[in-house]
């Protein structure tokens, strides 16, 4: 069974493609969306929309940044919950099941094909 439906957005999504400028900039922790797979990993709603699930805000000043420099973005397409896109494939921080001190209860025993499958979905394509 895939991690994403068909009808989810992609894991990462592309702003000004054409930029012209020689940077290329990145926001690792774009958003809060958790694939519907996933469910709410255990954590209430405030938990998951909290600076846990992303940087927030982060999305907009890359984007303002992005128009400024006339920069190509790539923005990740979920949450640091899910798996975070700044941390190495098979890092224990990589699919947390503590971070600041909050349990994630869907994070706390996940197999090796289930980690595999989320740096197969939305790691290694963003």
């Amino acid at each position: 069974m895939a991690l994403l439906a068909p009808d989810e957005p992609a894991a990462f999504e592309v702003v000004n493609p054409a930029g012209v400028s020689r940077y290329l900039l990145l926001c690792d922790h774009a958003s809060h969306r958790m694939p519907r797979t996933l469910g709410t990993l255990g954590l209430p709603e405030a938990e998951r929309l909290s600076h846990i699930g992303w940087d927030i805000g982060a999305a907009d000043v890359a984007r303002e940044l992005s128009s400024m420099l006339d920069a190509p973005l790539v923005l990740s397409g979920y949450s640091r919950l899910a798996i975070d896109c700044n941390r190495p494939p098979g890092a224990a921080a990589s699919i947390p099941a503590i971070t600041c001190e909050i349990a994630v209860p869907g994070n706390s025993d996940v197999s090796g094909m289930e980690r595999d499958q989320r740096e197969a979905e939305l790691f290694w394509p963003y």
